[in-house]
Order: C-alpha cells, then sequence, then structure tokens
C-alpha cells in the first residue's frame, strides 16, 4: 500500500521543515508549497490525499485556496484539509470547517498534536459537504445563543451553524455557552475531533461551566463504550437539557 501523500502549504520555511520532518517520520510522502497559488497548482497536478494548510499567507491566503477548491470540487479532486490558524482565531477556524476543512490546529502546534490530527483526518469516512445557509442575525448576543439553541432541538442544523458562524464575529465569541453550542453542532455534523476540542475550549474559558462538562464526558463514553446514558446540554436551563440521539460516534 502506497503511503498517503500530503501537502504542506505555509509561507514559513522553518515551519515546513517542522511539518515535513514530523510527517516523514512516520512514513507519509510530503510536498510543500509556500503559498495558496502554489498549492492550487500542486492540487491540479496531482492532488494529495490531505492538505496541511495555513490560513495567513501572501499571495493567496488559505481562505481563498478553500473558496477556489470548492468552487472547483466539479474539476477536481479535493483532498482532505487540516488548518493551521493563529492561536484563538475562532471565527476563521469555524468558516474554514464549513468551507470543507476537516480540523484545524492553532499554532504553535507540537509533533504529537500534528501526527493525531493528521492520523484521525486520514481515517474519517468521506462525509458530503453541507450547503450553505446564509441568515441574518438580529439582537443581542444572548438572544442569539438562545435563537441557536432553539435550533439544535428542531435539529435545523443548517442554520444553527450559519448563526454561530456570524455570533463569532462578536466580541463575546469566547464564551463558555459559544463553544458548547458549537461542539454540539460538529457532533451533529459528525466531526467528533472539532466536537471534543470546542468542549475543552468551552471548560477552559469557565471550568466551572456544566454543559460543556456534561457533554465531554458523553462524547468520551460514546468513542470509548459506543453509548452514554448523558443526555446532550445545550445551556444552563432546565430545557436545554436535549434527549435528541445524535449520529453516533466512533473511534
Amino acid at each position: 500500500m502506497r503511503p498517503a501523500s500530503i501537502l504542506i502549504t505555509d509561507d514559513e520555511s522553518g515551519i515546513r521543515l517542522m511539518l515535513r520532518t514530523t510527517l516523514e517520520s512516520d512514513g507519509y510522502s510530503v510536498t510543500e508549497a509556500s503559498n495558496g497559488r502554489e498549492a492550487l497548482e500542486a492540487i491540479k497536478t496531482n492532488t494529495p490525499d490531505l492538505m496541511v494548510l495555513d490560513l495567513n499567507m501572501p499571495v493567496l491566503d488559505g481562505m481563498a485556496v478553500l473558496e477556489q477548491m470548492k468552487a472547483l470540487a466539479a474539476h477536481v479532486v479535493r483532498p482532505r484539509v487540516i488548518i493551521l490558524t493563529a492561536y484563538g482565531s475562532i471565527p476563521s477556524a469555524v468558516k474554514a470547517t464549513r468551507l470543507g476543512a476537516l480540523d484545524f490546529l492553532e499554532k504553535p502546534i507540537s509533533p504529537r498534536e500534528l501526527r493525531q490530527a493528521v492520523k484521525s483526518v486520514l481515517d474519517e469516512p468521506e462525509l458530503d459537504s453541507p450547503p450553505d445557509v446564509v441568515v441574518d442575525v438580529p439582537g443581542g448576543y444572548e438572544l442569539v445563543l438562545s435563537r441557536i439553541r432553539k435550533l439544535l432541538r428542531l435539529a435545523e442544523y443548517e442554520t444553527a451553524m450559519s448563526l454561530l458562524m456570524k455570533a463569532a464575529d462578536r466580541k463575546d465569541q469566547q464564551s463558555a455557552e459559544y463553544f458548547n453550542l458549537l461542539g454540539v453542532l460538529y457532533e451533529a455534523q459528525r466531526k467528533w475531533r472539532l466536537a471534543q476540542k470546542c468542549y475543552d475550549k468551552s471548560i477552559a474559558a469557565d471550568e466551572h461551566y456544566q454543559p460543556a462538562r456534561t457533554n465531554l464526558r458523553r462524547l468520551l463514553e460514546l468513542r470509548r463504550y459506543g453509548r452514554s446514558s448523558q443526555a446532550v446540554v445545550l445551556g444552563d436551563e432546565a430545557e436545554d437539557v436535549w434527549f435528541a440521539k445524535l449520529p453516533d460516534s466512533h473511534n
């Protein structure tokens, strides 16, 4: 069996070297691009299995690469994508996952984090990308989160994700409530690693926030045992304990 091919796209040569050394030591076939334009040309010539893509680059940034790959989807086979983003740049990470990225890593990253993300993304089954839904966000931040909780209970996942994307641009976007709801959305989309990452971020934002602790415990039980007695918790209120069945998790 041929080794999986990985395209590293980053404008910093030192980061490319670290990523390449780590991945080649695990047996992957690695190539490099120093900007988004080079990456698109490489994909058209010989599509890799996976691309590790920096968002902040000259010439053509990572978000533009994702947008162009989406536009070319009918003509070009798209690789799976892990994005590299600046620490705390959640709005960019959320937008990138809507454009097809399967995971994100916040710089600086360790070889261990890179190895885990690459293995998980390559092992993940293919899923259809959800359609884009554009909605307005009237009202204050708390009202927006309340609307998102209601949409989740109704399984209106696409509209909920669109609201979460817009809410990410607000000043309160680092709140425990926001990350918890984003985690539930990613779970509903079978993006288990992103869900766990968001629950962890929710707890980091407020270590006493019980909804995220409950959801993280439930997700870990599902991944380990295939079942859990825990409900999905959307918020602090009693009506936010949600017994809807999300897609089964897997290792």
